[in-house]
């Protein structure tokens, strides 16, 4: 099963797998609520201590056990040496992950404890203004620099970009893909993949940073939602924001603009430069860095557009069109007009 492509209202094994991990983690489900749905399933409980637990399942065949606990192994780390992140929970056995067997395969379970920041809307909360953009490249920048410090065991660690699941083009190819835009997809993904790799520029990234995955609380902001992390180019996790909140039309904010976007750019890699270095050759090569997360949207929405159209909220322009959008840009050969003048 591709938890991809499941309706939102088809949650019925990720229930199941709730129900078996409940006594794991001493969880009262009373009052569960699933919070969000794609990738993984994400339900938000307390536990019978009356403490807020996020819980996270995954289904075992889009996310290997091993690549999991690298993920834990590395929030472990960041949280020791001193970034604000989104804190695993150990079960009653020790484990940070608890594997539950069900009659389609396995899923996996973590769980972590709910913070009680709120995330901002870039669109209508004046809290996100340029001293939480400012402080969010500062968190950025912790989390880059400490990662530079771990070494990952070879058999609990995160994977390359090139080789995460979301960056493949099915082959044979999915009646739902243009046969065309996943050619030259696949032609400038083999380029990248010559790309150099320097240390400091090339590393553990989160790789799926906009405004739903950090919460902020008097102004702490704490990161979450690591699952997509992976080795990349840092600037990833200044692109991702740029591209879902600016450019991708279902999502950008209103009076959108490459201006805007170097703005609110500016001032993330002014807090990025007060805690690790960023040299202005990755600056530079931000728009082709912008076309990695255009690819990850469109492999992973197009074969469920209604079920993304309902997660994004229903917007206006909807998320057929950001997916003809996204074809024609790269039919058409086009890069992302981002405006760094303002750095």
């Amino acid at each position: 099963m591709d938890p991809n492509h499941v309706p939102v209202a088809d949650s019925s094994p990720y229930h199941d797998a709730l129900a078996e991990c409940a006594a794991h983690w001493a969880l009262d489900l009373e009052d569960t609520e699933l919070i969000r749905d794609g990738i993984n399933h994400v339900f938000g409980t307390v536990s019978d201590a009356g403490q807020p637990v996020i819980i996270r399942i995954s289904d075992g065949s889009v996310r290997e056990r091993s690549e999991l606990l690298g993920e834990l192994l590395w929030l472990d780390h960041l949280i020791r040496h001193g970034c604000t992140v989104t804190t695993p929970i150990e079960s009653r056995r020790g484990e940070w992950l608890e594997t539950i067997e069900l009659d389609i395969g396995e899923m996996h379970v973590s769980c972590f404890k709910r913070f009680a920041g709120q995330s901002v809307n870039p669109a209508t909360n004046p809290a996100w203004n340029d001293e939480l953009l400012q402080n969010l490249g500062r968190e950025i920048a912790r989390v880059h620099r400490a990662s530079d410090d771990l070494q990952l065991p070879a058999d609990e660690n995160r994977k390359p970009w090139c080789d995460d699941k979301e960056m493949q083009i099915p082959d044979p190819l999915l009646p739902c893909y243009n046969p065309r835009v996943t050619e030259k997809m696949a032609a400038f993904l083999e380029q990248v993949k010559q790309w150099p790799t320097p240390s400091r520029q090339f590393g553990l990234v989160h790789r799926d940073l906009h405004a739903g995955n950090f919460l902020v609380e008097d102004g702490r902001i704490e990161i979450i939602d690591f699952d997509l992390g992976c080795y990349g180019w840092r600037t990833w996790d200044f692109v991702v924001l740029l591209f879902g909140h600016y450019y991708y039309p279902s999502l950008r904010v209103p009076h959108a603009s490459p201006e805007l976007a170097g703005h609110v750019l500016s001032k993330m890699v002014s807090g990025y430069r007060e805690e690790y270095t960023l040299e202005r050759e990755q600056l530079d090569s931000l728009d082709e860095v912008m076309l990695l997360p255009t690819i990850l949207n469109y492999l992973v929405t197009k074969p469920a557009i209604e079920h993304w159209q309902t997660a994004f909220g229903n917007p206006a322009t909807t998320v057929a069109e950001s997916l003809a959008w996204i074809e024609q840009f790269w039919l058409s050969g086009e890069r992302m007009d981002i405006d760094t003048s303002q750095i």
